[in-house]
């Protein structure tokens, strides 16, 4: 019975679906395909589960829940949620806004104040000297802050922490702490730039005295006129309102500017060995036996013993203002370092430098010989301050605190 079943269900799907075939003709050619019983079935499957799908779907839409169809109280219910929401949010960020307003104007003012700080210490830190003109005095004239460091500081020398503050560090904001962090770390920074620039003025004069020279006669020299530096304080209307703070930043700038003066004429003092090797001296400065005519005589510089062709070097940062031969002293070279110094170099064998050509301090000028007045190869070297030659054996000594 079964299989009679089996045999009408299958003649009917064969009578429904018997097998087709499609021909195709292009090109002359015949082509043809064959769509089984199974194909078929399995296409006509296909598009039933996408028809139900569709179906389904516009069933869903139709009768399931749709905002569109939505009750008018709903969605004023909705809508005014919505607008109480919003109302909300809007005071919320109208308060912040006035709560914003007010602190950014607060800390704009802090900020402004600690700004103005902030430039003149890095002023100090990385203050340029410029030429002034001559001056008869060490004393304040108008704006100006000239030289002497010992008459024109408004305060005594020595680093002092009790700056004064310029406005109040409380905001009603946060960052309180980190203001008042900040304002220490300006003023402990104030307080190390007076130190270092202490040291500086005092190491300065130290290692200028060590050559027997007076401070304030080599600052003279300077090339900026007699009456030396001076710095324009200008009319800097922060400085003036902060009272003791433009006081206190006033007379370091002035120190600065003594410091800076110190370092610009220590880089024209000849501290430096004029041999570029390990030498010997054969003659010191002062009272000799000359060794021509085996009488007294004084001997205005040192002479250093070696081998031919030994390098010379510049003792100092200079030009050249002399290059050749020069009676006595051979084939020699005379550099003029600034600030009243001048070294000379004698009995050279060879020349490396000409005049007008600037030298740094290590550079080769020449090599050691032995022409004009001269029994050996050696280097005859002398120092010259404002026209008189001094001992450079004090420069050579000062020069080891310069190393």
């Amino acid at each position: 019975m079964i299989n009679d079943v089996y045999g009408e269900l299958r003649s009917r799907i064969l009578q429904h679906f018997p097998e087709r075939q499609i021909y195709l003709r292009s090109g002359g050619e015949v082509k043809y395909y064959v769509f089984g019983t199974k194909v078929q079935m399995a296409i006509v499957g296909g598009l039933a589960l996408v028809a139900a799908w569709c179906l389904f779907t516009m069933f869903n839409l139709i009768w399931g829940y749709n905002p569109m169809r939505a009750p008018a109280q709903e969605i004023k219910r909705v809508e005014a949620r919505y607008q109480r929401l919003l109302a909300d949010s809007q005071a919320k960020e109208s308060n912040a806004r006035l709560m914003l307003n007010e602190q950014r104007q607060n800390f704009e003012q802090m900020a402004k104040s600690f700004e103005e700080k902030h430039k003149t210490i890095s002023q100090i830190l990385k203050q340029e000297t410029s030429p002034s003109l001559p001056s008869t005095g060490n004393q304040y004239a108008g704006n100006r802050i000239l030289m002497s460091p010992t008459i024109r500081d408004a305060a005594p020398r020595g680093a002092r922490t009790n700056i004064t503050k310029g406005v109040s560090l409380h905001t009603g904001m946060d960052i309180d702490r980190s203001l008042s962090n900040l304002d220490l770390t300006q003023n402990a920074i104030l307080a190390s730039a007076e130190l270092d620039t202490l040291d500086r003025i005092e190491r300065g004069r130290a290692i200028i005295k060590a050559t027997d020279l007076s401070v304030d006669t080599v600052l003279r020299e300077s090339p900026f006129g007699k009456g030396g530096l001076f710095v324009d304080l200008g009319e800097d209307a922060n400085l003036s309102a902060e009272g003791d703070f433009g006081s206190r930043v006033a007379s370091i700038k002035a120190r600065v500017a003594e410091a800076e003066a110190l370092d610009s004429a220590l880089t024209s003092v000849p501290f430096g060995n004029p041999v570029g090797v390990q030498t010997y001296r054969t003659s010191a400065y002062g009272l000799r036996k000359d060794p021509f005519t085996k009488r007294p005589t004084f001997h205005e510089g040192i002479d250093f013993g070696g081998q031919r062709n030994t390098p010379i070097v510049a003792t100092a940062d200079g030009t050249v203002i002399f290059a050749g031969r020069n009676g006595g002293y051979g084939k020699s070279i005379e550099i003029d370092h600034g600030h009243g110094f001048v070294t000379r170099y004698g009995h050279m064998y060879k020349l490396n430098a000409k005049r007008g050509q600037v030298v740094k301090k290590g550079d080769i000028i020449g090599g050691m010989g032995s022409t004009g007045r001269s029994t050996a190869n050696h280097l005859h070297y002398e120092v010259h301050f404002q026209g008189r030659v001094y001992d450079p054996d004090n420069f050579l000594k000062a020069g080891h605190y310069v190393q």
